[in-house]
């Protein structure tokens, strides 16, 4: 009777809106169309950018990258490019936004490829379950919103800018030693039950999500970057049925997928919940971030043919940063957590 009516009209309106938005969308973010975007004058806090810190590639010398990781928070927590730097020197970089949903790992990753090649991009998965439907569907418009009127993004910065900020050029982007990742010491255990329990469930990635996933993979592989997925350890947003998603596209697509919170994977990096997690099982802290770090290192190096530039004169910059990044991770600088 009337309910089913309801729902399909709802489908076929979100199919419509989807068709019209999507054809949009798609207009508008053509891979290889260079934007002309009223970027900030500088990616720096003060420069007004959005999430300045997931945006610290631009302060990297062009097209100097190995690596660049997009996801939210529990990427830039869970994940420290200078522990790779440190032990095998790879470059890469934490792109890691709060509450990223994968529309807008799309956009960060439209924006990495304008100044860097990366050879492998690693996603976080959870973006793709940060928001329903509907949540990714308005994520979505907004994304495209800002890209097509960045002034709106921006607009904050609008009452602060000064006739020789306009004038002038761009100033020298922002440099981030730490390389997008969060240092956190703070230890608080996650004592819940098991929240990886086997289950046949599967939670299905909604259409929307999708459309923008299949666009990340298309990008990437068009660029001939390898695609790898990884799934940070998350006691609070994670489980087998999420799992078993991703790891279904994963293999339709051939993308290795890695799953920190998989039993054998726990072993292997020796993460524990009791230690390792800074707010009782959503974010890793330092001692987290250094294990699974470590593991991706040895992984990816085997994997993927990079290499290390540490005796390479041209990489001098990450050598000096070296001793700032021990600083802040050796206790002397504690950057303030300023984002969940």
């Amino acid at each position: 009777g009337d309910g089913k009516m309801h729902i399909s009209n709802r489908q076929q309106f979100v199919k419509r809106a989807l068709k019209i938005i999507t054809f949009v969308l798609l207009a508008v973010f053509l891979p290889g169309g260079k934007s002309k975007v009223v970027m900030p004058r500088s990616n720096s806090r003060r420069g007004g950018m959005h999430n300045y810190r997931a945006r610290g590639f631009y302060g990297e010398e062009k097209n100097s990258l190995d690596i660049a990781a997009i996801g939210n928070s529990d990427l830039a927590s869970g994940f420290s490019p200078m522990e790779l730097w440190k032990s095998h020197g790879i470059t890469g970089f934490a792109c890691g936004e709060p509450n990223q949903t994968i529309d807008q790992s799309v956009r960060l990753l439209q924006e990495v490829l304008t100044c860097q090649k990366p050879k492998v991009v690693i996603l976080e998965t959870d973006t793709l379950f940060q928001e329903n439907m509907e949540g990714h569907l308005t994520s979505l418009v907004k994304t495209a919103v800002n890209y097509l009127f960045p002034v709106l993004e921006y607009h904050d910065r609008w009452k602060s800018v000064t006739l020789s900020e306009l004038m002038g050029k761009q100033q020298k982007p922002w440099h981030d030693p730490g390389k997008g990742y969060r240092y956190s010491g703070d230890r608080v255990a996650y004592k819940g039950d098991d929240y990886m329990a086997e289950t046949k469930e599967k939670e299905e990635i909604d259409a929307i999500a999708m459309k923008s996933l299949d666009q990340f993979v298309e990008i990437c592989q068009e660029a001939g970057i390898q695609v790898m997925f990884v799934e940070m350890p998350s006691a609070n947003s994670w489980n087998m049925a999420r799992h078993r998603a991703v790891a279904d596209y994963a293999s339709s697509r051939n993308i290795s997928f890695i799953d920190f919170n998989m039993k054998d994977r726990m072993k292997e990096t020796g993460f524990d919940w009791m230690t390792d997690s800074r707010d009782g099982g959503n974010h890793l802290n330092y001692s987290g971030a250094k294990k699974i770090s470590v593991w991706l290192g040895n992984y990816l190096v085997k994997d993927y043919q990079l290499e290390d530039h540490r005796k390479d004169s041209r990489y001098q910059r990450w050598q000096q940063d070296v001793s700032a990044y021990d600083r802040i991770v050796l206790g002397a600088v504690h950057q303030t957590a300023d984002e969940s």
